[in-house]
């Protein structure tokens, strides 16, 4: 027990210290990762994409239990 609070204590004192920053820059171009000008969404809709997440986790999950009740997982 002594040794998983220490290492818990670790792991949140070095949780605390480091700090991360992700940036992304619009310069990069017609790379193979850039957004294609045909793709771009311009009205910003939360709901819309939360209701998308929602739609893709059930066709996930009906997937997932499909598979189990076949015999497959």
């Amino acid at each position: 027990m002594c040794r998983i609070l220490v290492l818990f204590l670790l792991v949140a004192a070095i949780a605390v210290l480091v700090e991360s920053q992700l940036t992304f820059s619009s310069g990069w171009g017609n790379g193979k990762r850039s957004i294609s000008n045909e793709q771009v969404n311009d009205d910003c809709n939360p709901e819309e994409a939360i209701f998308q997440i929602y739609k893709l986790i059930v066709t996930e999950g009906e997937k997932i239990r499909a598979c189990q009740r076949e015999g497959k997982m």
